[in-house]
């Protein structure tokens, strides 16, 4: 009987070894993707075309994020004032900032549905439907009629 315990502590040990290793190896890996190699992505799917490209100024200006703190960025926004339409990706350079480009979307978001409530039902309908992602060393965010398409395109180019 005692002979058949002597099993038990090795076979937990193998066990708990085993979880741990695969915890490890399903967490999210960085993404080798160029952030120019994302963008082209988009461009050639076409689905960019009711927005416009945005410089780094606008990015600082909307969401207050510095571009060169990260390793890429790129905006596109809608055409006009009522235009909600929005798609920014973000590549990290560390995990570490990934919570501080997750608030500026976040803020970016609430402050769009603020100025839109009580006049612009149609726009507030696509706020509230937008798309955030972060996944490895990428920041995603999306607001459009396409934004479960421009999702995908996102997730597939990873």
């Amino acid at each position: 009987m005692e002979r058949n315990l002597i099993w038990i502590k090795p076979l937990l040990i193998g066990c708990i070894a085993v979880f741990i290793i695969s915890m490890f190896l399903t967490g999210q890996s960085d993404s080798k993707t160029s952030i120019s190699k994302m963008e082209a992505a988009f461009i050639t799917s076409g689905d960019l075309d009711e927005m416009q490209k945005s410089d780094n100024l606008t990015v600082k200006k909307i969401f207050g994020l510095n571009a060169s703190e990260y390793d890429g960025i790129f905006f596109y926004k809608g055409n006009g004032i009522m235009d909600v339409c929005e798609l920014l990706v973000v590549k990290l350079k560390d995990d570490g900032q990934a919570d501080d480009v997750e608030q500026a979307i976040r803020d970016r978001l609430d402050g769009q549905i603020q100025n839109f409530t009580n006049y612009g039902t149609d726009q507030i309908d696509l706020l509230k439907s937008s798309e955030i992602k972060i996944v490895g060393n990428y920041c995603f965010y999306a607001v459009s009629q396409k934004a479960s398409k421009l999702t995908k395109i996102f997730s597939d180019h990873l």
